[in-house]
């Protein structure tokens, strides 16, 4: 090997093991795995770091970033002042970050821009997916819809704090009558993880479905969502494993919640629609049985609930069949 092959070779040696040999690595390893499902969170900030930082090693600064606001989604949630006190972090690359996630909102609500149609649990959480990703904080939607189950608007009703929030009906009544609605649904985000109706949960439930009747509109259903995972109050057959589920636990239920899942499972066969009062009725009717479940004891509630979460992604693929 003569002088100039060897210079060759180190040169070669030195730019792949060099930051530029780095990064063809991590280009070839997106190009093998496009969802990106080996990589860990800190590997997917060096990549997006490569397109503000031109030259240089950028895994120490997206380690720092994971380091220092704890998570993937906490860096991306952070804002553009928060970014830049991480050491080596330039005004382009807090830039990037800190609308990244608006971008990919916007580009979840783009895939409904045209009339949407709720007409199941599943439906309704794929639509409402994206307006929870990345908070924090609780917060409240309404989704108006027309006479078709399409919708009309979607309304942010109330934003807490991470456990709770006020919950206004009188704002609630306005976008009704504001946005034109026939019917409407509720949800809301619990960014602690749990995935249950709470207390307070049911009885706003209940003052909402009250007003919807003064007003002349169906109330159609209460979601919760965390993540990728929801959980339906009134939505597709959840109301008759509710009622199961109560038949097996608690020592009787009344007539009235026996009446309603008569008329429920003939609701859901024929797909009828019933009168707005009726039908608001025959929910808070329901609610009672919730309101049974919350005098059970804390493992068995835990153990019910784990039955009604549904996986959104699930739900698409089984609807897909």
């Amino acid at each position: 090997m003569d002088e100039f092959d060897e210079l060759m070779q180190n040169a070669k040696a030195e730019r792949d093991n060099g930051p530029q040999g780095h990064r063809q690595r991590v280009y070839a390893s997106v190009d093998r795995d496009p969802d990106m499902t080996a990589m860990a969170d800190y590997e997917m900030l060096e990549y997006l770091l490569f397109a503000t930082i031109p030259r240089g090693d950028t895994k120490p600064i997206a380690k720092d970033l994971i380091r220092t606001f704890g998570s993937l989604s906490a860096v991306l949630h952070a804002d553009y002042c928060e970014l830049l006190r991480v050491p080596g972090l330039g005004s382009k690359s807090a830039h990037l970050l800190a609308h990244v996630l608006p971008i990919v909102i916007r580009a979840e609500y783009g895939r409904f821009e045209h009339a949407t149609r709720l007409t199941t649990a599943a439906a309704t959480a794929r639509f409402l997916y994206a307006r929870f990703l990345g908070e924090n904080k609780e917060k409240l939607l309404m989704v108006s819809l027309n006479v078709n189950d399409e919708v009309v608007h979607t309304d942010e009703i109330a934003y807490g704090s991470v456990d709770s929030m006020q919950v206004d009906i009188a704002k609630i009544v306005c976008a009704v009558e504001r946005n034109g609605a026939k019917k409407i649904i509720l949800a809301h985000n619990h960014p602690g993880g749990t995935l249950n109706f709470s207390d307070a949960d049911i009885e706003t439930t209940a003052r909402v479905i009250t007003a919807c009747t003064l007003v002349g509109v169906v109330f159609v259903d209460h979601q919760i969502l965390v993540g990728n995972r929801y959980i339906s109050m009134f939505g597709d057959t959840s109301l008759d494993k509710v009622l199961a589920i109560c038949d097996k636990y608690c020592a009787k239920l009344t007539e009235s919640v026996a009446a309603e899942k008569s008329r429920h499972s003939l609701r859901m066969h024929l797909r009828e629609q019933n009168d707005t009062e009726d039908a608001n009725r025959q929910k808070l009717q329901a609610l009672q049985t919730y309101r049974q479940l919350l005098l059970l004891d804390t493992e068995t509630r835990q153990e019910i609930e784990r039955e009604w979460v549904r996986d959104i992604a699930d739900e698409k693929s089984n609807s897909e069949q």
